[in-house]
C-alpha cells in the first residue's frame, strides 16, 4: 500500500510502500478516493506546526470507500447504520478520549487533552503505518466517528474533503459567534474556510455578508454562496472599505466578524469594522504567527466587543458541513481548483503554498 511520507521538512515527499495492515476488532481499512490538501498541510511540510513528528503521512482530509471491517461483530457508522466494505464513508479527522474534563464535563472534545489527529498528530514509523490521507489507503483506529455517505452516490468525493476540516472548523466558529438572524456579518477572506463561513452566515439568516478578499475567482465563489458585499483589498484603501461596510451597516459596523486568513494582521482592521457590542472570531490562525499591538481600552472594552477564538470542531460541525456542501454541492465541486494523482503530492502541496488553487485535492484514478 502507497503513501506519500515527509521525511524532512521542506523537502520533497517520497512515494512509500506499506505492508497491508491486520485490523484489531472494529478498526476500517479504507480505500482512500479524495484528500484534501489543506493549508495547515503546508504549514507541517515547511516545519511551522509543532506538532508535526517525523517520518508522517500528511492529509487530515479524506474520503473513501470501506475495504475491510476487523473483528467479528458489526460496526456502525454514527447513525446507527451498519457499516459494510464497500461503503463511501468520510469520518471525524479527531480521535478523542470521551473521558476527561473537556469531553464529559465541558462538553468541548476538541479540546481534549488526549485528541490527536490523522495526518498531524503521529508518525508512520511504527505500525499499522497508514495513519495519513496522502495515501491509497487508511486503517481507522476502533473508536473513530464514521459517517456513511452511501445515500449521496452522486456526490464529488473531493467536494466533500474540506466538510471534514475548514468546513467543521467553520461551523464551530459560527456556532460560537452568536449570529442571529438579520445580523450583518464580516468575514476576511474566501479560502475553503470564509467560503464555509458565507455558507453558513447566509443559512444562519444574516442580512447582508461582507467578505474582503483578493483573488477574483474566490470572491466569485463568495458571491455565489451568498455574499452581497464583496472588496476587493487590492484595489481598496482600508478608508474605503470602511466607509462601504459603514454604509451598508447604517453606520454601526458589522455585528459579527471573523478572521479566515491565517495571518494576525488583518485582525486590527476587522475590529475597527464592528459595531459596539459586536463579536470578533479569529479562526484562521492554525499555527504560530506571532503577535499583532490592540488597544484594550479603545478596541476592546470601550466597544464592549467579545473577542473569540475557534479551535477545531466537534463531530456535529462535520454533519453541519456535510449539510451545506450537499446544497450547493456544484460551488464546492468547483472550488478544487486543482486535482492530483498520489504521485504528484508535492505538486498538489506546493498549488497550496503558493496560492494557485483554492482547494488542492488528491484524488484516485476512478475519480480524477
Amino acid at each position: 500500500m502507497k503513501a506519500a511520507v515527509l521525511r524532512e521538512f521542506k523537502s520533497p515527499l517520497q512515494i512509500v510502500e506499506f505492508p497491508q495492515p491486520d485490523l484489531g476488532d472494529g478498526e476500517v481499512l479504507v480505500r482512500i478516493t479524495a484528500a484534501g490538501v489543506c493549508g495547515s498541510d503546508v504549514h507541517m511540510w515547511l516545519g511551522e506546526d509543532p506538532r508535526t513528528p517525523l517520518p508522517m503521512i500528511l492529509g487530515h482530509e479524506g474520503v473513501g470507500v470501506i475495504e475491510e471491517i476487523g473483528g467479528k461483530g458489526p460496526r456502525f457508522d454514527l447513525y446507527g447504520r451498519e457499516l459494510k466494505p464497500g461503503d463511501p464513508v468520510i469520518w471525524d479527522r479527531a480521535v478523542v478520549c470521551g473521558m476527561c474534563y473537556f469531553c464529559a464535563v465541558k462538553r468541548l472534545p476538541n479540546l481534549c487533552r488526549s485528541r490527536w489527529v490523522y495526518g498531524i498528530h503521529r508518525s508512520c514509523s511504527d505500525p499499522p503505518h497508514l495513519n495519513g490521507c496522502y495515501a491509497d489507503h487508511i486503517l481507522l483506529v476502533s473508536n473513530t466517528k464514521i459517517i456513511s455517505i452511501v445515500d449521496w452516490p452522486d456526490l464529488d468525493p473531493a467536494a466533500l474533503v474540506s466538510a471534514g476540516c475548514s468546513g467543521a472548523t467553520a461551523a464551530n466558529a459560527i456556532e460560537l459567534s452568536g449570529i442571529e438572524i438579520g445580523d450583518s456579518v464580516l468575514i476576511q477572506g474566501a479560502g475553503p474556510l470564509g467560503l464555509y463561513l458565507v455558507g453558513y452566515a447566509r443559512t444562519r439568516g444574516a442580512e447582508h455578508v461582507i467578505v474582503i478578499e483578493g483573488v477574483q475567482s474566490r470572491m466569485e465563489l463568495a458571491r455565489r454562496l451568498g455574499a452581497d458585499l464583496v472588496l476587493d483589498f487590492t484595489s481598496t484603501t482600508p478608508e474605503e472599505r470602511k466607509e462601504a461596510v459603514m454604509s451598508l451597516t447604517h453606520g454601526r459596523g458589522a455585528d459579527v466578524g471573523f478572521e479566515a486568513v491565517g495571518r494576525p494582521e488583518p485582525v486590527v482592521e476587522g475590529i475597527d469594522l464592528l459595531r459596539r457590542g459586536g463579536t470578533y472570531v479569529i479562526v484562521g490562525t492554525a499555527v504560530p504567527m506571532g503577535t499583532i499591538p490592540i488597544d484594550f481600552y479603545y478596541q476592546i472594552v470601550l466597544k464592549q466587543l467579545r473577542l473569540q477564538g475557534a479551535w477545531t470542531n466537534d463531530t456535529r460541525h462535520i454533519v453541519q458541513a456535510l449539510s451545506i456542501v450537499r446544497r450547493n454541492a456544484k460551488v464546492f465541486s468547483d472550488m478544487v481548483t486543482h486535482r492530483f494523482g498520489l504521485d504528484q503530492a508535492n505538486e498538489a502541496l506546493r498549488s497550496m503554498a503558493e496560492r494557485e488553487a483554492i482547494k488542492a485535492a488528491i484524488v484516485s484514478s476512478t475519480h480524477a
